[in-house]
C-alpha cells in the first residue's frame, strides 16, 4: 500500500467515525418524549445504517464488521437506557440491531467478490500487455525486459511526487507501452546499425504518434496514451513529434525520459557497454534543463542506487 493510499484511507476512516459520532450524539441528546421527538429518533436510527454500508464500499468485509460492531454497541447502550415497555417496540429494536450487520456484511461480501473479479481481469490485461511489449523489446533490443525495467524506474521517480494512485498507474502503463508504435517501423529501419537516412529517420519519428493511435483506443489506457505520444519530447522543445516544451510535456513523459536514458546507458547494447550508476547520474545531470526537466532529474537523484539495482536484478536481460 502506498503512502498516498494510506492517507486516503485515514481520511475516509475519520469521515466515517465523524458520521457515526454525530449520529450517536444526536441520538443520545434528543429526548424520546413527546411523540414527535420519538419520530425523530426513528429517523436517526436509520442513519446508523450508513456507517456499515459505506465502510463495506470503502474497506470491504473487515471495515463493515468494524463499523457494524461500533454502531451496534452505541445502539445497544442507547436502547438499554431507553428500553421500551412495548413488546412490538422491543422486537423492532432487536430487528434493527440485526439489520446493521445484514446491511454491512452482505454488500461487503458482494463488493469483495466484484473486486476480486475485476482484479483478475486487470491482471489478465496486464499479462497481455507484458507479452506484447516483451515481443516488441525482443525484436529491437534482443531482450524481453527493457520496457518492464523502464516502467519500474519511472515508477520509482513517481514515488517522489504526491500523485494520485490512478495517475501513477497510468504513467506506469504509458512507460510500459512507450515503444508500441515501433510495430509500424520496418525491420530494415528499426534494426539498422549505421545512421539512418533522412527518409528513414522520418519513418522512425512517426512511432510516438502511431503508438498513441493504438493505445488511445483502449479505454483504460487513454491517459497512458499521452505519455506514449510525448515520450520523445525534450524539456527545451528540441524533441519530437510535436516539439513540446517545458510543462506542456506531460509529467509522466518527463519522468520517463530520465528513466529511459538511464536504462539505455546502464544496459549492454551492441553499440555500447553498460556504464555505472554514478556515470549514468552524471550524464543525466548534465542534460538537466535541456533534454530533461530539472524536477525529473532531481527526483532521479533522490532515489537511491540500491533501488535502481533491485529493479535491474529483478528484470535482468534475457538475451535471445
Amino acid at each position: 500500500m502506498t503512502l498516498l493510499t494510506e492517507k486516503g484511507e485515514r481520511k475516509r476512516m475519520a469521515l466515517l467515525l465523524l458520521l457515526t459520532g454525530v449520529t450517536a450524539l444526536m441520538h443520545f441528546m434528543l429526548p424520546t418524549e413527546p411523540l414527535y421527538y420519538h419520530e425523530m429518533h426513528i429517523v436517526l436510527r436509520k442513519l446508523f445504517y450508513l456507517p456499515p454500508l459505506i465502510a463495506a464500499a470503502w474497506f470491504g468485509v473487515r471495515g463493515a464488521i468494524s463499523f457494524a460492531f461500533l454502531v451496534s454497541a452505541i445502539f445497544c447502550v442507547h436502547s438499554a437506557l431507553n428500553w421500551p415497555g412495548s413488546l412490538m417496540e422491543q422486537a423492532t429494536l432487536i430487528g434493527e440491531l440485526a439489520s446493521f450487520w445484514v446491511v454491512g456484511l452482505v454488500p461487503a461480501w458482494l463488493l469483495e467478490r466484484q473486486r476480486l473479479l475485476l482484479g483478475e481481469v486487470a491482471n489478465a490485461n496486464e499479462e497481455t500487455l507484458l507479452s506484447l511489449v516483451s515481443a516488441l523489446d525482443l525484436r529491437e533490443h534482443s531482450t524481453r525486459m527493457h520496457s518492464q525495467r523502464v516502467r519500474e524506474y519511472t515508477q520509482l521517480l513517481t514515488g517522489t511526487f504526491d500523485l494520485p494512485e490512478k495517475e501513477v498507474r497510468d504513467i506506469g502503463f504509458g512507460a510500459l507501452l512507450h515503444d508500441v508504435g515501433k510495430i509500424a517501423v520496418p525491420d530494415h529501419v528499426l534494426l539498422k546499425r549505421e545512421g539512418l537516412s533522412g527518409e528513414e529517420w522520418a519513418v522512425m519519428r512517426r512511432h510516438p504518434e502511431v503508438g498513441y493511435g493504438i493505445v488511445k483506443r483502449i479505454t483504460f489506457l487513454r491517459e497512458a496514451a499521452e505519455l506514449v505520444y510525448a515520450h520523445h519530447e525534450c524539456w527545451d522543445g528540441s524533441g519530437y513529434p510535436r516539439g513540446l516544451r517545458g510543462d506542456a510535456i506531460p509529467l509522466g513523459a518527463r519522468l520517463f525520459m530520465v528513466a529511459d536514458v538511464y536504462d539505455a546507458v546502464t544496459s549492454d547494447r551492441p553499440y555500447h557497454s553498460a556504464v555505472t550508476h554514478r556515470e549514468a547520474s552524471r550524464l543525466i545531470r548534465e542534460k538537466s534543463g535541456s533534454h530533461f526537466d530539472p524536477a525529473a532529474v532531481e527526483a532521479f537523484l533522490n532515489v537511491g542506487e540500491k533501488e535502481f539495482e533491485a529493479v535491474r536484478q529483478r528484470y535482468r536481460d534475457e538475451v535471445a
